[in-house]
C-alpha cells in the first residue's frame, strides 16, 4: 500500500479513529477502543467505503466476492493486533525521547518474543487457519498409491485435492469412486433382488 492510500483511507475515517492514532504510545498499554479504530482504518484501505468495520468480515467478503489471493488480504485479527502492539511500543520510545534514561515496559508485552538474546516478531496470536481446517484428514502419500498406510484410508475418507498424491487417479488408489469408503452396499444389493 502506498502513502497516497494510506492518506486517502484516513481521510475517510471518523474523528474517533484519527483520534486513536493519537492516543498510540501515549501510555504504556493499548487501549480496546484504539485497536478497534485502528481495525476500522484497515479496513478502509483494503476496500475504500467500507461499512465493514471487523477485518474478519471483509476477509470474507473479499475473498467470497473477489476472490483474492490471500497476500491481497487484509491481516486476521490476531496479526494486526501484533502489529498494533508493535508500533505501539515504538510509539512508546518515541514519546520519551526527551527522556534521558527512559523507563519502557518489557517489549516482550508488546508483539515481540525472547529468542534468546533476540527479539523476534510475534506474526499472530491467531492459529494459522481454523480448527476445522487444521484437523483435517490428509495423506502424505506419494509412492504406495494411497494403499495401506494412507492416513485418509484409515480414517474412512477419500483422498482429496489437499492431499500430497493429489487425489489423481494415477497416483492414488484411495479417490471418490462413486461411494464413501467403509460403507458396504452390498446388503443392501442383495435385500433389493
Amino acid at each position: 500500500m502506498g502513502k497516497l492510500r494510506c492518506w486517502q483511507a484516513l481521510n475517510r475515517c471518523s474523528e474517533t479513529v484519527i483520534s486513536a492514532f493519537a492516543a498510540v504510545g501515549a501510555s504504556f498499554t493499548t487501549k480496546p477502543d484504539t485497536e478497534r479504530c485502528i481495525e476500522e482504518f484497515v479496513c478502509q484501505l483494503y476496500e475504500p467505503g467500507t461499512t465493514i468495520t471487523d477485518v474478519a468480515d471483509l476477509r470474507w467478503k473479499l475473498f467470497t466476492k473477489k476472490q483474492l489471493e490471500a497476500q491481497k488480504l487484509p491481516p486476521t485479527r490476531g496479526a494486526l493486533k501484533e502489529v498494533i502492539a508493535r508500533a505501539h511500543y515504538q510509539a512508546i520510545v518515541w514519546y520519551q525521547d526527551f527522556i534521558p534514561n527512559p523507563q519502557l515496559p518489557p517489549a516482550t508485552n508488546h508483539g515481540w518474543r525472547a529468542d534468546g538474546d533476540v527479539l523476534v516478531p510475534i506474526t499472530s496470536s491467531d492459529p494459522p487457519a481454523p480448527a476445522a481446517v487444521i484437523h483435517m484428514v490428509k495423506c502424505g502419500c506419494k509412492k504406495s498409491k494411497c494403499q495401506s498406510l494412507c492416513s485418509c484410508r484409515s480414517q474412512n475418507l477419500n483422498c482429496s485435492e489437499l492431499c500430497e498424491c493429489g487425489a489423481d487417479d494415477d497416483a492414488c488408489t484411495n479417490v471418490d469412486n462413486g461411494q464413501m469408503l467403509g460403507i458396504d452396499d452390498s446388503d443392501e444389493d442383495e435385500s433389493e433382488v
